[in-house]
């Protein structure tokens, strides 16, 4: 395994963290999805409780 430099150190730790990101994002629309299922699919379809 290669070293790396001081500086290619700092540039590392200094970046934003993208895949973490990109993964909350991705997971954020899947819940907003699947909510949006359940209530326009699930809920509304049934009608108002008598």
């Amino acid at each position: 395994m290669s070293q790396l430099t001081p500086e290619e150190e700092d540039e590392i730790l200094k970046s934003a963290p993208r895949g973490t990101f990109a993964l909350l994002l991705l997971l954020a629309v899947l819940l907003l999805a699947g909510w949006a299922y359940m209530f326009f699919f699930m809920f509304i379809e049934n009608g108002p409780v008598s």
